[in-house]
């Protein structure tokens, strides 16, 4: 089969090395392999690799164990428990990637599911061992409400705090918030840090970055402490200038900040199954993955 894939940037580049590795289990690419292949499949240049191999480096510098691949001057490979790493996930996850374009360009609710486990687990690791984070994206698996009023009283009691006096639309889904996290302390005391996260799997950062209205829900819950709010992306995000406008609407956590507060071996309920299932639809189409 042939790979009908728009690949650009070395993001992008990047990206789909990484999702040739995790096709080809542990089998070694060296560089001329990769060159050619690149130039085969998505049309890149040797330049154009290269730079992606640098963003590959400079990815497994700030993730070091959390980081599934090996990447060296001469060849790259993908680790044995790579295709059960968050990254993995991450990977496969991301708008625009080879994955998502050969599966479809929209994203499906197994995915957004899946996508919001994940950055459960990696929200709860915000504070350490003490944090909290549950899933409030609907449907729920750990016991939410559907209806919303309900809802916000179900998360008051999870959090420990009481409902606010505001006005709680019964059309509401979530209210722009997939994951709350927190970190209470052992006094059991008011005013302690809270984070409001948005999770999107769309390519469309900056209309979602402002989804979460902090004093609407200061309105629902009372929090005494003003809540953090969190874009959470499966994507890297190379651009300067995009980072800037997006962290000034709040915390920005991208594929190597959660992978990073994850580590390799977090247990995610459906990560592997959902990777192995994505790679096997994919593989066919990913000339250097075939035996």
């Amino acid at each position: 089969m042939t790979l009908e894939a728009s690949v650009s940037g070395r993001e992008q580049v990047a990206d789909w090395i990484e999702t040739t590795l995790l096709a080809r289990g542990t089998r070694q690419m060296g560089e001329d392999e990769l060159t050619g292949l690149a130039a085969n499949e998505i049309g890149a240049s040797a330049a154009q690799v290269s730079f992606a191999q640098r963003v590959m480096t400079q990815r497994a510098s700030t993730l070091v164990g959390s980081y599934p691949f090996v990447v060296s001057p001469f060849a790259v490979r993908a680790l044995p428990s790579a295709t059960s790493s968050p990254y993995a996930a991450l990977l496969l996850l991301t708008s625009g990637s080879v994955a998502r374009q050969l599966l479809s360009a929209s994203s499906t609710q197994e995915m957004e599911v899946l996508f919001e486990r994940i950055a459960e687990g990696a929200l709860a690791q915000l504070w350490g061992p003490a944090g909290r984070a549950v899933r409030f994206g609907w449907p729920s698996d750990v016991g939410r409400p559907p209806e919303f009023p309900a809802a916000i009283q179900w998360l008051a009691n999870q959090l420990g705090v009481p409902v606010g006096g505001g006005y709680r639309p019964p059309i509401r889904k979530d209210g722009g918030v997939d994951v709350i996290a927190w970190r209470a302390f052992p006094d059991g005391r008011a005013g302690f840090p809270v984070v409001l996260a948005q999770c999107t799997l769309q390519a469309d950062l900056i209309t979602k970055a402002s989804d979460v209205e902090p004093r609407v829900w200061a309105s629902w819950l009372r929090m005494d402490v003003d809540p953090v709010t969190v874009l959470v992306v499966p994507q890297t995000i190379g651009d300067d200038r995009l980072w800037g406008q997006l962290a000034l609407r709040g915390m920005v956590l991208e594929r190597t900040r959660l992978a990073g507060l994850m580590g390799p071996e977090a247990e995610i309920q459906g990560l592997q199954v959902w990777v192995s299932d994505v790679l096997a639809t994919i593989r066919p189409y990913l000339g250097g993955a075939q035996d």
